[in-house]
């Protein structure tokens, strides 16, 4: 019989019954931060789950792999926990069903919602955008969410959901660099019958505060855009910009963002989209729902971009 082999966060993610059974050793422990669902598929939250619990464990080394001496460590642990609680409910005190009471409180809640409408991507279109990401940027996209409960595949879904519709078409025509470059999208407040509360509400706003000369270079960046999705010239200002859509409301506060033109580089991008996951995770008090929701912002729109981006996150665990 050969040796059961080592389980880690990787791309392609690792999946079967042995990535399973870890799972529920760690959703026995009750480590911090959890494990997430007991799915068999080895993600970021497992490898943060693991290396929580080998911090805990003296002789393991902090890697999120699970070896031989950390799987024996951690079956050991679960097996401790689950003979007391089997003790506690014959009466010695205490609750046996602990961890089952503790998934059923995490998952009491659906990620999505029963009557949740179909994203703007189907299963086919969403795995390709993912697996153009990860070959492309995923060296980057894991250390993003190091440290932190994300998953690199949620990055994924987010962005296809903000503008894999577009991007997508352009993949094998366009080199990597064009692709983020003509991430410029969203015309609201120009566009006939649409509206904007944020600064700038329109392009004549926009041209009130930083002048002619701005107003020209990013009406530029927009038919550019439009050229490569097969459309003619307009004079609007674009409000979204970068792969992940970082609002042009904050041209005020990050201006570099903007005026260096740094949607280009996938990295600052990545930056701020953590940055804005942070801060609606805490938000949200950790629940993964309404950090992506808040990512959105509120009202019914915000429910329906939260199901689809749960929704392709969900296609793209499967190979």
């Amino acid at each position: 019989m050969s040796d059961p082999r080592d389980l880690r966060f990787s791309f392609p993610l690792m999946r079967g019954d042995d990535v399973r059974a870890v799972q529920q050793a760690l959703t026995i422990i009750n480590t911090h931060p959890p494990c997430g669902t007991v799915d068999g598929i080895f993600g970021n939250a497992t490898r943060l789950a693991v290396e929580s619990f080998q911090r805990g464990e003296p002789g393991l080394g902090v890697d999120g792999t699970v070896g031989r001496l950390t799987r024996d460590a951690l079956f050991s642990r679960a097996l401790e926990i689950k003979n007391a609680g089997a003790a506690v409910g014959a009466g010695v005190g205490g609750n046996a069903n602990q961890p089952a009471m503790l998934v059923q409180q995490t998952n009491s809640v659906p990620l999505i919602r029963a009557n949740a409408s179909k994203p703007p991507l189907n299963r086919a279109q969403a795995l390709t955008c993912r697996d153009w990401l990860m070959q492309n940027f995923g060296p980057d996209i894991a250390q993003a969410v190091k440290g932190t409960q994300f998953d690199p595949l949620l990055l994924c879904a987010i962005a296809a959901k903000e503008t894999g519709p577009e991007w997508m078409r352009w993949i094998g025509a366009h080199s990597k660099e064009e692709i983020l470059a003509r991430c410029v999208f969203d015309a609201s407040g120009d566009f006939p019958e649409t509206s904007r509360s944020a600064f700038p509400p329109n392009t004549a706003a926009f041209r009130k505060e930083y002048g002619d000369q701005l107003t020209a270079d990013f009406i530029d960046e927009a038919n550019r855009t439009r050229a490569l999705r097969g459309w003619g010239p307009q004079q609007w200002v674009y409000k979204g910009y970068g792969i992940f859509q970082y609002d042009l409301q904050h041209i005020k506060a990050d201006p570099d963002f903007f005026l260096k033109k740094q949607w280009r580089d996938f990295s600052a991008c990545l930056d701020r989209v953590m940055k804005e996951l942070r801060a609606k995770e805490q938000a949200a008090g950790g629940d993964l729902r309404g950090t992506v929701r808040r990512y959105n912002g509120g009202g019914e729109r915000a429910e329906t971009y939260a199901d689809h981006v749960l929704t392709m996150f969900d296609w793209m665990k499967t190979p």
